[in-house]
């Protein structure tokens, strides 16, 4: 029995139909709590909807890498990001902005904030991404603080690293976070084996799953939807929560 509950949340919702369709089954089933929306995504209004319709909570899923931009703006590379200079974090500033004003828009009640490919976690992005959760009166940002970091060496050391760095800066500043995050070590993958195998530390987990009715961008997409389709999936989301 683990002493942890689990949040399960699904990343990239309004990118792509196939991800839309399989949110909304499981949204039907009872099988998630929340959704982490891409704004400048063409599917962004339905997903907003499906979650009014459903009751999952709704996240603010940042992007600053993957096309199309709402403002319109350069295109920064993921390395380059670990020191960038003040103009592209002005102008990252300019189109995160932009996205939570348009789910907000949509009708979307943001109870969290996070980020495509976890961006948010980079130290010229950390303060930016706290400030706004801040002033848009977003409770909780997540930090990824990884139970299953050795899985992904040195990528997912490196990443939990940052998880705790932001999860104390947020807790300076009363935005909540998260105690742990679950899933990074086999994005677009999860297997039971995988779930199996977790240590959970105490305290809310949040599960970010990418499941898909076909493959988006992993061919492992759909067998995570059948996965979160299960009995034992449920069990194992309930069991210690």
């Amino acid at each position: 029995m683990r002493e942890a509950g689990v949040f399960v949340s699904v990343d990239d919702a309004g990118l792509d139909c196939a991800i839309d369709e399989a949110v909304a089954i499981l949204a039907r089933e009872g099988a998630i709590d929340g959704i982490s929306v891409l704004a400048s995504a063409p599917g962004a209004a339905g997903a907003v909807a499906t979650a009014a319709e459903t009751g999952l909570a709704v996240s603010a899923h940042l992007d600053c890498l993957q096309l199309p931009f709402l403002s319109g703006g350069p295109r920064p590379r993921a390395a380059g990001l670990f020191a960038a200079s003040s103009r592209w974090v002005s102008g990252i500033e300019r189109e995160w902005r932009m996205q939570i004003e348009r789910l907000e828009r949509l009708g979307a009640s943001l109870s969290g904030l996070d980020s495509h490919r976890h961006v948010h976690h980079l130290p010229a992005l950390q303060g930016l991404s706290l400030r706004l959760a801040a002033e848009h009166g977003i409770g909780l940002v997540r930090a990824a603080i990884l139970p299953d970091r050795h899985l992904r060496f040195p990528a997912g050391l490196v990443l939990d690293m940052l998880g705790r760095r932001l999860a104390r800066k947020a807790e300076s500043l009363g935005i909540r976070t998260r105690a742990s995050m679950a899933g990074f070590g086999a994005s677009g993958r999860v297997t039971r084996r995988y779930l199996e195998r977790l240590k959970i530390p105490p305290g809310e987990c949040e599960l970010v799953m990418h499941p898909a009715v076909r493959p988006v961008w992993s061919d492992g997409q759909p067998s995570e939807l059948a996965l979160m389709r299960t009995d034992w999936f449920r069990k194992w989301t309930s069991a210690g929560a």
